[in-house]
């Protein structure tokens, strides 16, 4: 009896089971990446499937090419992460994921197929010949006034809050796409663009609520895609601004997790202590190591867990679908050494597998070049780590050229921290900078003084590396922590501004005086080929002057920078003739002053010399 009673009992109950699955609500909400493309070198790709109950039901394909090798579930009832084979000989073309449920209802999303683009057209490399030039886009120029506040995001225009969203967008920059041409920058990095619906402190893009997704207050994916494009018929580059450290509080997952090691959870809130060394330390305790890996930058930016192999191919993936979709020519990688290193290396290594010569800077903020070396050595670090990365942010630099140019700088500062190149893999690849969307403005650091600031931008565009500089140092933009206010808007990007630092007429003399002598370096520097590919040749500085050369077998041009307060009428030249035989004249390139002679120069108080010379 007893057994009778429990057999009818377990019936009922797979009987309710089944009724209660089958009558389940089942959608489909997301697919992502939401297509892919043909060609590619890496046969397979992930899909993220996300939808209510999606995981009750069983995706299946029928086109030729295509093949499920796996379905896996997580935590979640709502995810579904299908692993796919597309053969290289797979034709284009539009295909159906039909996901079927116990109850006989279907599902269907249509894939698409493109066929990979053919990058050959166009120089997507990104070398010494390159100068980058740094926009926040909320910052730079409003285009569209309608999409300052969109119904889609929480946080609404607020331009009178330095914190806030101040309305510039993607057609602003397109808008004045001429004036940074003109400038003679050739390669643009935003500042993240995608989507960041938080509540406030959006303006800066570093906390992404969708990583497919332009955010609406910038433009859509369309108008990315147009300002690539534009660039790229002006022979200019696009980098693009990418985080895999962490997310935005507002990410559409965030309320629904695939699984509980999606992130990095502590029982408390707990911050990272931001000690970049950690990484490379090879004494480092693991509590030091897990607080620097897994800490999270802020309570709304969660830390991302790229442990998870299901998150670390879902990121790898959307770099590789950006830079297909977009064309991109660089990324740059924000708080590089932050998540799992071996993820990050991996994600260098895929993308170069894809695409061999395409750029990839990390974010590396370490004041020393011992430290900074880690992330891009040639060979293996003891430890056994490669990153794959070939461009680092050169940090220790920067500290040196702050150092060296503020008022009683000694420029011995940036003598002895480049004579420690030999530590890195190819130095000639850092990306060199004075100043950032993170830094003080260059101008302010430097005491409003415009021959100090002159000397740094003399000094970036002609020494090794690959210079980048921030929207406005070219007018002498001004600011200092907190960072709103080094973030300013920049003039004339508003129709109601009272002047427009785009056009001549709109800018002080100073500031057109800092403008053209930018310039004027920035467009010779273009054929410069000693500047491009040249070795670089100092002299150790006396009485504050460096003087320093680029040199080719064939061309070669003698900078002198003179960081003291003193002009020497007659500065030999004795000293030099080695680096300086079968020369016998110059023309100095900002001037077009011509030296017929090259035995003695007047050097001027706080000036910089680049002369190229001649035979």
């Amino acid at each position: 009896m007893n057994t009778l009673f429990r057999t009818l009992i377990t019936c009922l109950l797979i009987l309710f089971s089944t009724q209660f699955l089958c009558s389940q609500n089942v959608s489909l909400k997301k697919v992502e990446p939401s297509n892919w493309w043909i060609g590619m070198e890496n046969t397979v790709l992930q899909l993220l499937v996300y939808g209510e109950n999606i995981s009750n039901t069983k995706p299946t394909i029928q086109y030729e090419g295509v093949t499920i090798n796996s379905v896996t579930k997580l935590e979640s009832a709502n995810y579904l992460f299908i692993n796919l084979t597309i053969d290289k000989a797979v034709k284009k073309g539009v295909f159906d994921i039909i996901f079927n449920t116990d109850s006989g209802k279907k599902l269907v999303y249509n894939y698409e197929l493109k066929p990979k683009k053919n990058r050959n057209n166009i120089n997507q490399t990104i070398d010494a010949s390159d100068v980058m030039y740094l926009i926040t886009p909320d910052r730079f120029a409003n285009g569209n006034p309608k999409n300052d506040t969109t119904e889609d995001t929480l946080e609404k225009a607020n331009r009178s809050s330095q914190d806030g969203r101040h309305g510039g967008d993607l057609q602003g920059i397109i808008n004045h796409l001429d004036y940074i041409q003109e400038l003679g920058v050739t390669t643009l990095w935003l500042n993240p663009f995608l989507e960041n619906n938080q509540p406030k402190y959006s303006y800066h893009g570093y906390g992404i609520s969708d990583f497919y997704k332009t955010d609406s207050r910038f433009g859509t994916n369309t108008d990315f895609i147009n300002l690539v494009d534009l660039c790229h018929q002006k022979g200019m580059k696009m980098i693009m601004d990418q985080v895999f450290n962490h997310c935005g509080s507002g990410h559409w997952w965030m309320n629904d997790l695939p699984s509980k090691d999606w992130l990095n959870q502590w029982e408390t809130f707990t911050r990272s202590n931001f000690t970049n060394i950690v990484a490379s330390d090879p004494h480092v305790s693991k509590s030091d190591y897990d607080l620097f890996t897994r800490g999270w930058f802020d309570t709304n930016l969660p830390d991302l867990n790229l442990e998870n192999p299901f998150l670390a191919t879902y990121l790898i993936q959307n770099s590789i679908w950006w830079i297909e979709y977009a064309q991109l020519d660089g990324i740059r990688m924000d708080t590089y050494p932050y998540p799992d290193k071996y993820v990050m290396a991996q994600w260098v290594k895929t993308i170069k597998t894809e695409y061999p010569n395409f750029y990839i800077v990390g974010e590396t903020w370490e004041s020393k070049a011992s430290s900074l070396s880690y992330w891009n050595k040639k060979e293996a670090n003891n430890d056994g780590y490669i990153s794959n990365l070939n461009s680092v942010s050169d940090y220790p630099l920067y500290y040196a050229i702050v150092s060296a140019f503020k008022k009683d700088g000694d420029i011995f500062k940036i003598y002895e921290t480049l004579a420690e190149d030999f530590i890195y893999g190819d130095a000639s690849n850092n990306k060199i900078f004075a100043g950032n969307h993170d830094q003080g403005r260059i101008y302010t650091l430097l005491n409003e003084d415009i021959a100090k600031f002159k000397l740094s931008m003399a000094f970036i565009l002609t020494t090794r590396g690959i210079p980048q500089l921030y929207y406005g140092d070219e007018i002498l933009l001004k600011g200092d922590k907190p960072d709103g206010n080094l973030r300013k808007d920049f003039p004339g990007g508003w129709a109601l501004d009272k002047r427009n630092g785009f056009a001549q007429k709109g800018r002080t003399a100073q500031e057109n005086d800092a403008r053209t002598y930018l310039s004027a370096i920035l467009n010779w520097r273009k054929t410069a080929i000693e500047i491009h590919k040249g070795k670089l040749m100092h002299y150790q500085p006396i009485n504050n002057i460096y003087v320093y050369f680029r040199y080719t077998d064939t061309e070669n041009t003698m900078i002198i920078i003179n960081n003291s307060d003193a002009t020497i009428n007659e500065f030999g030249l004795e000293r030099f003739q080695k680096t300086l035989d079968g020369y016998t004249s110059g023309t100095e390139i900002i001037t077009n002053t011509h030296f017929a002679s090259l035995k003695s120069l007047k050097v001027i108080a706080n000036s910089a010399l680049i002369i190229k010379l001649e035979k």
